[in-house]
């Protein structure tokens, strides 16, 4: 199709593929709601307005209803390995919840198995009706290189950075921590050089940064961040023209909070965005993905227009693909979402690149999945499967009790506290305190390159029995375990490995649930409704043994180990490490 041929759909001289009748559009662009139609041809808008002829039998008619078009949502920072399905799959649980463009670098997979690892799945995502916008997995590069340990062998390069900043497909570099940008970093005051001349965008992680830092950050170029929590931080951002994406994951729930800097504080809502970050396929399956963002903006009291806006014109304008995407206009790219109203903001029908995906909540295009080659499985490369002896603590008293530091998580967030406990030795060994919801954490590495595991102690779990266990923690991708006695910490460890990667849960050393994510110990190979019940049932276990983890327990997990800059005490492959200090510490006090 070409572009002057949507002028004879116009003028009624070529029949639309498609025509959405009596909507009621919500105008990103003038903040207006009016009824109009809609008429599509191939993957572009072709006509908005009140009268319209260039219809025939081949037309399909998608009776709006007094429903409301909105434009399809674009999604400013988003992790598809943390949702832990296949990238059709992946595309296809987003597309039915409207958003139709997702930026992506891909840098889990990275990290485990390099830049053939990121070429695949874009490939495969760019299959789907889902629209790609690529970003440099920065992450991939430096989160194995911090604390003094050796790169993941085959994983993402310096040279393999500034190859992909030059894929017609990258349109910048996703989430560079801010630390090497304060300490000068050669690589990477060069990389953000390069990338700017290049005129690519510069989306940031700013978590525990500073007002210094933060002017650096944004002298270099950083121009959006979505580790805010607060209002407080997104005001101390926004002042300094850092664009701010709301977050709402499975481990970090921010929306709400962060909402406050609008409604309270009069910021204007013109610069703020949204994205779902560290979000798992349940969430979006059971409560939405932007759609779910929205709601909760809606619901805090702030405009419904503006809202929209967030999802949609702020964040193409940030991008800067506002020509094609982020509103109902004709010429731009056919991303069109349907809604019931503007307060329960229930998605039923989406149209992504002029594709009709869902209908009146029914799935209307499906993807066969593709077979996968060999490299994406059997990625799990321990060095021996683990024993007791193994994970015992030992300290120097042979009774009494010491002082530890410990692990303190929080639900609903990915930041944990530095927590001082006193804890009880037998025999010069530090077992679990139940009653003092001090449980043990152990760390494995999964690529064959040590043998003896990490240990700590953490509070806010709440487990009363049994172990749980993920391959998913995303400074490593390591096998990490959360347990109430050795034993069952030492089997989840274990069979995690057999399992090729995924979620686990063992209680009186017996396997009690479990998901496999055999797809570079991260995704799942299966479609989405086979899983969907097995993870049902897991969480059912963790909260038969007593977890309180509600949020999302295996996201909240995983953020438990060392990510970058988010504090302030998580488990580390030598040992507890303070964020804040950039240092491993002692366990005893």
């Amino acid at each position: 199709m070409k572009r002057s041929d949507l002028i004879d759909v116009i003028y009624g001289r070529k029949n639309a593929d498609i025509f959405i009748r009596n909507g009621i559009l919500v105008n990103v662009i003038t903040g207006e709601i009016y009824k109009t139609n809609v008429a599509i041809l191939g993957d572009r808008i072709a006509y908005v307005g009140d009268f319209f002829d260039g219809i025939g039998k081949n037309t399909l008619i998608i009776n709006a209803d007094n429903k409301y078009l909105v434009p399809g949502f674009i999604d400013t920072h988003q992790h598809s390995y943390e949702t832990h399905v296949n990238m059709t799959e992946y595309a296809k649980i987003l597309l039915q919840h409207g958003t139709t463009v997702v930026s992506e670098a891909f840098y889990g997979m990275g990290l485990v198995a390099g830049k053939t690892a990121v070429e695949q799945c874009l490939k495969e995502l760019k299959a789907t009706p889902l629209n790609v916008l690529f970003f440099l997995p920065i992450m991939a590069y430096i989160q194995n290189r911090e604390l003094g340990l050796e790169p993941v062998p085959g994983s993402i390069t310096q040279e393999d950075l500034l190859e992909m900043l030059e894929w017609p497909e990258c349109r910048g570099l996703e989430e560079p921590p801010y630390i090497p940008i304060i300490e000068k970093d050669k690589f990477f005051i060069d990389l953000f050089e390069k990338a700017i001349s290049l005129g690519k965008v510069i989306t940031g992680h700013a978590s525990g940064c500073d007002i210094r830092g933060l002017n650096a950050y944004a002298a270099m170029g950083a121009s959006s961040d979505h580790e805010s929590t607060g209002a407080q931080e997104a005001i101390d951002r926004m002042r300094l023209g850092i664009r701010m994406s709301m977050r709402e994951g499975s481990g970090a729930s921010d929306v709400v909070n962060i909402v406050k800097s609008i409604t309270e504080n009069k910021i204007s809502p013109n610069f703020y965005m949204y994205c779902g970050d560290e979000v798992e396929f349940l969430r979006i399956v059971e409560k939405g993905h932007l759609d779910y963002n929205i709601k909760l903006t809606i619901n805090s009291g702030v405009n419904p227009v503006d809202a929209i806006r967030m999802a949609t014109i702020n964040a193409a304008e940030y991008f800067r693909i506002s020509d094609d995407f982020g509103s109902i206009c004709p010429g731009k790219i056919a991303n069109v979402v349907i809604v019931n109203n503007l307060f329960d903001f229930n998605v039923e029908t989406v149209i992504s690149k002029g594709e009709l995906i869902t209908l009146e909540n029914k799935l209307i295009k499906d993807s066969k999945l593709p077979e996968y080659p060999d490299f994406m499985y059997q990625t799990m490369k321990i060095k021996r499967f683990i024993n007791k002896e193994d994970i015992k603590v030992k300290v120097d008293t042979d009774s009494g009790s010491v002082r530890i530091n410990v692990i303190g998580v929080e639900d609903g967030s990915l930041i944990s506290r530095k927590l001082v406990m006193e804890i009880g030795v037998t025999n010069g060994i530090v077992n679990p305190d139940i009653n003092q919801d001090i449980l043990k954490i152990v760390m494995l590495d999964r690529y064959n390159r040590w043998e003896k595991p990490s240990v700590g102690f953490i509070s806010g779990t709440n487990l009363k029995t049994g172990a749980i266990g993920t391959t998913y923690d995303p400074l490593y991708e390591n096998i990490l375990v959360v347990g109430t006695n050795d034993e069952d910490i030492c089997l989840a460890v274990n069979e995690i490995a057999k399992m090729g990667g995924g979620f686990i849960a063992v209680k009186n050393n017996k396997v009690m649930g479990k998901l496999e994510l055999p797809l570079f110990g991260l995704l799942s190979d299966k479609k989405i409704e086979s899983i969907v019940p097995t993870m049902k049932s897991l969480y059912s276990e963790i909260e038969k043994m007593g977890c309180t983890l509600k949020k999302g327990p295996f996201h909240t997990l995983g953020f438990m180990a060392v990510c970058g800059e988010i504090g302030d005490l998580k488990l580390s492959h030598k040992g507890i490490f303070d964020v804040n200090e950039r240092k491993v510490i002692d366990l005893v006090v």
